[in-house]
């Protein structure tokens, strides 16, 4: 099979995917590649694969800079704070990990990222039950 045709069914299959996920999926899909990526990058530094890392590195970055743009500061003022504080902080460090080529920078963060993920999978199955 064209490898081409594949990666663009692929592609297709995600686009719809997005396209008709609920604002709370999107949240958990984006914290889920950010757990991911921050993985990837891990194993890239302990590899020896710079550019690599640099390139999932830049990912999870770029996910937490649209987490932290679609903060509604108007609804939960207290916690849309303390969130922009934290991708602010996760942002940084994972700029870092890059620089110094640590992937023991990258355990805080990969930790941080994932019980914001568990934290909202809770908080959104607790919504469902209401």
């Amino acid at each position: 099979m064209n490898e081409g045709i594949v990666h663009r069914g692929i592609a297709e299959y995600k686009a719809v995917n997005l396209g008709s996920a609920s604002r709370e999926e999107l949240v958990i899909m984006l914290y889920e590649a950010a757990v991911r990526y921050q993985i990837y990058a891990r194993t890239a530094l302990q590899k020896g694969a710079s550019d690599d890392a640099r390139n999932h590195l830049r990912r999870v970055r770029d996910i937490f800079g649209e987490l932290m743009v679609a903060l509604d500061h108007t609804v939960a003022p207290e916690l849309s704070n303390n969130l922009a504080r934290l991708y602010t902080w996760l942002i940084a460090e994972l700029g870092r990990a890059g620089m110094e080529r640590s992937p023991d920078r990258l355990d805080d963060t990969i930790a941080v990222t994932q019980n914001l993920l568990d934290g909202w999978n809770q908080a959104f199955r607790n919504e469902e039950g209401r």
